[in-house]
Formats: structure tokens, C-alpha cells, sequence
């Protein structure tokens, strides 16, 4: 498992603090755990560094900051989404120091057995299974008698294999022969470069540039998705006003039936006679036949939140004002889809709510749950990705 997010990582090494510990902010690591973390092994003073992606000068750091501390430090923990051998190959100067470089894998082995532990029953958690209950219950009430709408994201195609954005890009850049790029670099930008290396002055943006990613998004599918299977049987159950996605690819239109929905994209027009409409506001690359311009890089995405009367800004303001909408396969943070949402229900019947299925263990529950109340968004928590697709077809 790969988590890229660093206070997801934080949270994991939360859980399984031992009454008495702490993390503490630091100015030389992310944080330190004064007490150490009894449960991993670590003893007390113990420095923590996150680097989901690791950089070219990490260690370098990391030793100036280990010889730099003082006295009082006993250990360094280095968690990277870097493979064993990479980062080992590269150890030799940690010699003399007790830095110590673990996987998220190896943390989350590690970390297990604390993650989420049953307790007793108890009257505060009893009220929460009962709140809980209740919001899925609103939840398939609405599904059976309110139109609705789906908002699709990344995880929804990674469920079958496709690619992440992070991992497109990575692939583009060894397509292209180009030095990988530093996971410090937000996406959008490195997808800027990318795109910059497929285009030239006189012929634009290649034909080659699309094939590319044509073979990158659907070199590993798998021929069946749970959660996928789920989201048509949700389609088929509920009175649907639309699908908005932020994929590319067509495995939601293929799941559902090509019979019934019609894909729309770049200004396409809805045919009618076509029960579904799935908006792809990001472009469109079916597994056959043409594709349509994509947002990858930095001046697609930025363009089409500048355009007050972009037409798939205005798709996703109709279904987030005409009905009520579920997000699936997104965290929730993209700052332009946040101010989408905020626009239609400001000022809008308050009554009116949304709901997003959020895992867990990625998000400071309570303050998630205040941030997305003020934007009249319901959380519906799950705990592994494979309980989503259950989740889902428990609605119905």
C-alpha cells in the first residue's frame, strides 16, 4: 500500500501512541515523539521525517539534522514510499547514526494490530453508531427518492487498475527519456513540463501524446472492479440526473452499458434517448476510437476554473444545484471543486445536502466533518477500500 499524503502517515503513527505519549512539532524533523512509540519499537526521543516521495538530497538532510539536534536525540525514523533497495543503496553515510529508514508498508504491518482496535461498548460510541445509522439511512432514502448525481474521481478508476495521475506522469516522463521528476513538485506542474515536451511551436500538441497515454492508462485493467460493478448498480437503482468524472478513461460507461449512457465531453452535446449523460470535465480517452483534449498540466487545469462559463464548470454547478450528489473516489480537497460546491449551496435551500464516502484512517474525522457540514456535504466513513463497494450497495 502506498499512502502519498504526510498527515496520513501522522495519523497512523496517532494511533498507536500508549497512554502518556506524544508527538511534538519539531524544527529539525516533522515531529518527535519525546516518550518514543512503545508499540513500534521506538525509544523515547525518537525523531520522525515523512517523505512519502523521497527527494535527492533526503539523507543528506537528515544526517546535517541528526549531527546538528544535540545529545538528547536517540533515533531517527525515516517512513518513504521508497523501495528497500533504493534507500538502502544510498544508507552508507548513515553510518555512526541511528537513523533508521522504514516503507509505509512496513509501518502499516507494523501498525495493524493498532489501527482502528474494538473496544468495549461504550455510551459515546454507541450515540455514533447510532448517528451513523441514521445518516445512511437519509442516505438511501434519498437514493430512492430524490434525483441523483455521481461525482467520480481517481480512486474510482484505480479500483481497476488504472494508473494514477502520479503514476501517468511518471510513465510519460520514461516515454519521453525525461530524469524523473521531484515528488516535491505539485502534479499540475510537472504535468505542465510533460505536456510542454509533446508540443512544438509549429504543429502544437502531438498525436503521439494521447496514444501515449492510451497504452499507460489501461496497460494494467483488470477485466472487473467491485467498486465499479457497485456504481452501475447504484446508476440502475436510483433516479440519475447525471455522472460527473474526472477520469479519462470509459470503464464506467462500459460497466453501465453503452446502451444507456452517453458520453459527453470537450462541448459534446447529451444525445437524447440516453438515460445517462457522464461528464467527462477533464477529457476523454476511451479505450478505442478518438480522444478529446485533457486537463494535465498546469494551464489546462488553471483555464478552466478561470472561465466562469466553462461548460463543464456549468455541468457540475446543474448537478450539484438540481440534485442530490455523491462524491466516490475523491478526497475532497481539490480547492476547485470545494468552491464549485460552496457557490451552489450558498445561498441555496439549506435543506438541500450532498454526501461523500471518505476513508477514514486519511482524515482528522472531526474537523473534516465541520468543513464539509459548512458546505452542506455529508461524510459516510469507511475503513479499508474494499468495504466501499459493500457500503455502496448497502444504500440500495
Amino acid at each position: 500500500m502506498e499512502l502519498t499524503k504526510e498527515w496520513a502517515i501522522r495519523e497512523i503513527v496517532e494511533q498507536c501512541l500508549s497512554k502518556g505519549e506524544t508527538l511534538e512539532r519539531h524544527d529539525y524533523f516533522d515531529m518527535i515523539a519525546p516518550k518514543g512509540v512503545k508499540n513500534l519499537g521506538w525509544s523515547a526521543m525518537t525523531a520522525i521525517e515523512i517523505k512519502p516521495q523521497r527527494i535527492y538530497d533526503t539523507l543528506d538532510r537528515l544526517r546535517w539534522a541528526y549531527d546538528n539536534y544535540g545529545e538528547g536525540l536517540k533515533q531517527v525514523i525515516l517512513i518513504t514510499n521508497d523501495k528497500p533497495n533504493v534507500i538502502y543503496a544510498e544508507s552508507s553515510g548513515l553510518k555512526g547514526r541511528d537513523i533508521k529508514i522504514i516503507t509505509v508498508e512496513d509501518l502499516l504491518n507494523q501498525a495493524s494490530p493498532f489501527l482502528h482496535t474494538k473496544s468495549e461498548p461504550t455510551e459515546e460510541n454507541t450515540k455514533k453508531g447510532k448517528d451513523e445509522d441514521a445518516l445512511l439511512a437519509k442516505a438511501r432514502s434519498a437514493i430512492k427518492n430524490e434525483r441523483i448525481s455521481l461525482f467520480l474521481g481517481a480512486g474510482v478508476s484505480a479500483s481497476a487498475g488504472v494508473v494514477t495521475w502520479d503514476k501517468l506522469l511518471e510513465q510519460l516522463c520514461i516515454k519521453k527519456k525525461l530524469a524523473k521528476l521531484d515528488g516535491d513538485i505539485d502534479d499540475i506542474v510537472k504535468g505542465r513540463f510533460i505536456v510542454d515536451q509533446y508540443t512544438d511551436d509549429e504543429n502544437g500538441l502531438a498525436d503521439e501524446f494521447y496514444e501515449d497515454i492510451r497504452k499507460i492508462l489501461y496497460a494494467g485493467v483488470r477485466p472487473s472492479s467491485a467498486l465499479i460493478r457497485a456504481i452501475a448498480e447504484l446508476v440502475n437503482a436510483a433516479q440519475m440526473e447525471s455522472i460527473i468524472t474526472y477520469n479519462y478513461d470509459d470503464l464506467v460507461e462500459r460497466m453501465i452499458s453503452p446502451k444507456l449512457c452517453h458520453s459527453v465531453y470537450d462541448k459534446s452535446r447529451p444525445v437524447k434517448g440516453k438515460d445517462i449523460q457522464v461528464y467527462h470535465v477533464h477529457g476523454f480517452i476511451p479505450q478505442t476510437g478518438g480522444c478529446s483534449p485533457i486537463v494535465l498540466g498546469e494551464k489546462e487545469y488553471h483555464k478552466i476554473y478561470q472561465e466562469a462559463y466553462n461548460w463543464g464548470n456549468v455541468e457540475q454547478l446543474h448537478a450539484l444545484c438540481r440534485s442530490t450528489c455523491f462524491f466516490i473516489g475523491l478526497s475532497m480537497r481539490d480547492p476547485n471543486l470545494r468552491r464549485l460546491i460552496d457557490i451552489s449551496f450558498d445561498g441555496g435551500e439549506k435543506n438541500v445536502v450532498h454526501y461523500a464516502f471518505l476513508r477514514r484512517i486519511e482524515y482528522n474525522v472531526p474537523f473534516t466533518e465541520a468543513i464539509m457540514g459548512d458546505l452542506g456535504i455529508h461524510c459516510i466513513w469507511y475503513e479499508q477500500h474494499e468495504d466501499l463497494p459493500k457500503l455502496i450497495e448497502s444504500l440500495l
